[in-house]
């Protein structure tokens, strides 16, 4: 969606929750691709504090069997949150992405993901619903190598809540409000 479907005025939060609501369903294919290079793979393994040879050298991870430098798990969300930006930019959901805040992610993974690898990003959002005065939505990124191999599936939540001045969020009461309402068992 272009930036000219953005309102001129604030929206009130219902407006925003019946924008995000209105964007399940839309999907698109992020416009460049996200190489997973060695350097970044080390700096996030290192970072991470994984130690494992299949992340620092080629040869261990070629004798374990891979390719090349095998990315650690949760490097693909980096991946993620980059492909996701034109929700945000395009105003195709209702919330700026300073006014979100995670709440869960989950991945599943069909092959690993390894230097070198090219990866094209199919992002959807899937869900949306509102709790507590707070929405939450789901975007989920089909992510494949640059031979069209199904990679990951990347699930990750968001809770916004009031971009209102006033109201802004305060993500420590939202918590609150949502446990009290079932979602999350205490």
């Amino acid at each position: 969606m272009p930036n000219e479907s953005a309102p001129a005025a604030p929206l009130t939060p219902d407006e925003i929750s019946e924008r995000t609501a209105r964007a399940v369903g839309h999907h698109y294919v992020y416009r460049h691709t996200y190489l997973v290079g060695r350097e970044k793979i080390r700096e996030y393994a290192l970072a991470s504090q994984f130690s494992a040879p299949v992340h620092f050298d080629v040869e261990a991870a070629r004798a374990a069997g891979y390719a090349d430098l095998v990315a650690p798990p949760m490097l693909v969300s980096v991946a993620g949150i980059v492909s996701n930006r034109p929700l945000f930019d395009d105003s195709v959901i209702g919330y700026g992405a300073s006014q979100l805040m995670q709440a869960d992610e989950s991945m599943v993974y069909h092959r690993p993901v390894v230097a070198g690898h090219e990866l094209t990003i199919h992002v959807h959002v899937d869900k949306h619903r509102r709790v507590g005065g707070y929405d939450m939505v789901t975007i989920r990124n089909e992510m494949y190598s640059q031979d069209d191999e199904h990679l990951v599936t990347l699930s990750t939540t968001l809770i916004g809540g009031s971009p209102d001045g006033a109201d802004a969020p305060d993500f420590s009461d939202a918590a609150e409000k949502i446990v009290m309402h079932g979602v999350i068992n205490a």
